[in-house]
C-alpha cells in the first residue's frame, strides 16, 4: 500500500528562538519542516519543494513578511499554498487590507496559545491532504484513460471535448492535444451524421447509454473511417448530467472483412441459383422468339400484316426484352453489392420483390409455392437496399434447401410452400420468411446464427449465410427470430426498427 507523503511546511522568522517554539509545537503532527530566517532565504529553499503551509512572520529586516507573501504570488512558479502571519501587533495595529491583499490566508497575534496555532495548522494540513488526495485522484483518472486500449474522448452534454485520450488522439488522426480542447466533437463528423450523433447523446441522457453505434468519422487530413461508438452518461456529485464518454474504435478493417464475407456469400447464392437464373432469362426469350415466329408467318401467309396486330405483338416482344435487361442489370447490380453506397431510405417490400425475382423461377422447377404477403402500408426504413435483398434471398434459399431435405428423408406427400409475410406493429416492421421443410432440433435452433454453423449435408453451403445476415440486420439495430419444429418447418422472422433504434 502507498505511504502518504509526509507534508512540506514553512516557517520563516528572523529569530531563531521562535523558529524553534514553532517547530516544536507542530513537529509531532508528521511533517518535513523547511526552515529560513529570511525572506530571501525563504524563496531560495521553497523552489523545488511542494508546501502545505507557511507560517511567516510580519516584521523581518530586509524581505518583510508581506513583501514576501507578495513575491510568492507574483512568481507563481509553483502551486499557491496557505500562507498564516504571525504578528506582534493587534489586528487594531495592523494594516489587514494590505495583510490579505498580499495573499495571506490566516493571521494569529503574538503572544498566541500552542493551542491556537496547533488547531489552525491541523485544518490546513486536512484540506492538503484533501487537495492531494483529489490530485492523485485525478492522476489515476487520466492513468486509466490513457492506458484505455480503446479512445476515449470525454465531452460535456453539448458535444465540447474535455478529454482525449493517447489512443483516441491515434484514432481520430490528432498528433498534437493542444488545439482540440473545447472543440466540439461534432467537427469531426460529415454534415449527414451530425443530426444522427445529437441523437445519440439525446438517447444517452435518456438511457444512461448508447452502444456500438457506427460513424464515418473526418480527421484533420481530410482522411475518413468507419467507427463504432458507445456514449455513457457521466453524473456529477448530485446525480444531475455533468458529461458524455464515449468510446471510439476504428472498425475499418473489421468492416473490410464482413464485406468480403458477404461478397463471397452473395456469390456462392448467386451461383446456387444460376439455374433458375437461366431460367428466368430463356422463357421471355422463348416468348420473343414465339412473338417474332407469329409475326413471319403472318407475313407469309398475308403478304401484309395488320397494323394493330403488329403493335400488339411488338409490345410484347419488348416487354420480354426489358424483363430480360432488368433481370442481367439486376444481377450485375446485385453481384457488385454496392456496399459503399450511402445509406439510404428504400422499401422493404421492394427489397424483397426484388430478391424474389431472381429465384420464384428455381421455387417453381422444385414444384415449390411461393406466398408473398406483403403490406404495403409499411414504413421505408435507411440502410443498403441490396444487402436486405441478401439476406432475403439467404432466407429462401434456405427454405428451398429445407424443403428438398424433407422430401429426401420422408416423401413428396406434403404441402411444399413457402410464404414471406410483411407488417408493422406501432413504429417495428416484421418480415417473416415459413417454410414447410425439415425444420430444426432446439440444439440446432439455439446455434443455428452461429459462423460456419451449418444444418445442411456435408459440402453444402458456407454456414455463414444466416451469421451474414444477422450481422446486416443488426447494422439497421434489427434482429432475427427463429421459430421451428422438426419435421414441421421453420419461421425465420427479421425485425426492424423504423426509427433505428436497438430492438
Amino acid at each position: 500500500m502507498k505511504s502518504e507523503r509526509k507534508p512540506n511546511i514553512l516557517i520563516v522568522d528572523d529569530i531563531q528562538q521562535n523558529i524553534e517554539f514553532i517547530e516544536a509545537i507542530i513537529k509531532p503532527l508528521r511533517v518535513n519542516i523547511i526552515k529560513a530566517s529570511s525572506g530571501e532565504e525563504a524563496i531560495a529553499k521553497i523552489r523545488n519543494h511542494e508546501l502545505a503551509l507557511a507560517l511567516i512572520d510580519v516584521q523581518m529586516p530586509g524581505m518583510s513578511g508581506i513583501e514576501l507573501a507578495t513575491t510568492i504570488l507574483q512568481e507563481n512558479h509553483r502551486e499557491i499554498f496557505p500562507i498564516i502571519f504571525i504578528t506582534a501587533y493587534s489586528a487594531q495595529e495592523q494594516n489587514l487590507e494590505l495583510f490579505y491583499k498580499s495573499g495571506i490566508t490566516d493571521y494569529i497575534q503574538k503572544p498566541f496559545r500552542k493551542s491556537i496555532l496547533l488547531s489552525k495548522v491541523k485544518v490546513f494540513l486536512e484540506l492538503h491532504k484533501q487537495k492531494q488526495r483529489l490530485a492523485d485522484s485525478e492522476q489515476m483518472y487520466r492513468t486509466l484513460l490513457n492506458a484505455s486500449p480503446e479512445g476515449i474522448v470525454i465531452m460535456d452534454i453539448s458535444g465540447s471535448i474535455r478529454e482525449i485520450s493517447t489512443i483516441a488522439l491515434q484514432v481520430l488522426g490528432i498528433e498534437r492535444r493542444e488545439g482540440f480542447t473545447g472543440k466540439s466533437f461534432f467537427t469531426f463528423l460529415p454534415e449527414k451524421e451530425v443530426l444522427r450523433f445529437k441523437e445519440i447523446i439525446d438517447k444517452a441522457l435518456k438511457d444512461k447509454l448508447a452502444q456500438n453505434v457506427e460513424f464515418r468519422i473526418c480527421r484533420p487530413d481530410s482522411t475518413q473511417f468507419i467507427s463504432e461508438i458507445s456514449t455513457t452518461l457521466i453524473n456529477d456529485i448530485n446525480g444531475d448530467p455533468s458529461a458524455l464518454m464515449a468510446i471510439i474504435r476504428d472498425i475499418s478493417q473489421r468492416k473490410q472483412a464482413e464485406q468480403q464475407q458477404i461478397q463471397t456469400e452473395r456469390m456462392a447464392s448467386l451461383g446456387e441459383m444460376a439455374t433458375g437464373i437461366a431460367h428466368e432469362i430463356n422463357q421471355p426469350l422463348n416468348n420473343i422468339s414465339f412473338g417474332i415466329d407469329n409475326l413471319l408467318t403472318e407475313i407469309g401467309n398475308h403478304k401484309e400484316i395488320d397494323h394493330n396486330y403488329f403493335e400488339k405483338k411488338s409490345r410484347k416482344i419488348f416487354a420480354n426484352i426489358e424483363r430480360i435487361s432488368y433481370i442481367i442489370d439486376h444481377i450485375r447490380t446485385f453481384s457488385q453489392g454496392q456496399d459503399d453506397i450511402m445509406r439510404i431510405s428504400f422499401s422493404i417490400n421492394d427489397s424483397i420483390r426484388n430478391g424474389v425475382s431472381l429465384i420464384s423461377e428455381q421455387l417453381k422447377g422444385k414444384g415449390i409455392d411461393l406466398i408473398l404477403h406483403l403490406d404495403d402500408t409499411v414504413d421505408m426504413i435507411t440502410g443498403n437496399t441490396y444487402q436486405f435483398e441478401q439476406v432475403i434471398l439467404n432466407l429462401l434459399l434456405n427454405a428451398k434447401d429445407a424443403i428438398q431435405e424433407k422430401i429426401k428423408l420422408f416423401s413428396e406427400d406434403f404441402n411444399k410452400e413457402i410464404q414471406i409475410t410483411s407488417y408493422q406493429k406501432s413504429r417495428t416492421i416484421f418480415v417473416e420468411v415459413t417454410d414447410t421443410g425439415i425444420g430444426m432440433t432446439p440444439g440446432s435452433i439455439n446455434h443455428v446464427m452461429f459462423p460456419f454453423y451449418t444444418t445442411k449435408e456435408s459440402g453444402k453451403g458456407t454456414g455463414l449465410g444466416l451469421s451474414i445476415s444477422l450481422g446486416i440486420i443488426k447494422d439497421l439495430n434489427g434482429t432475427i427470430e427463429v421459430e421451428s419444429n422438426y419435421s414441421e418447418g421453420t419461421t425465420l422472422r427479421i425485425v426492424i426498427p423504423v426509427d433505428g433504434t436497438q430492438v
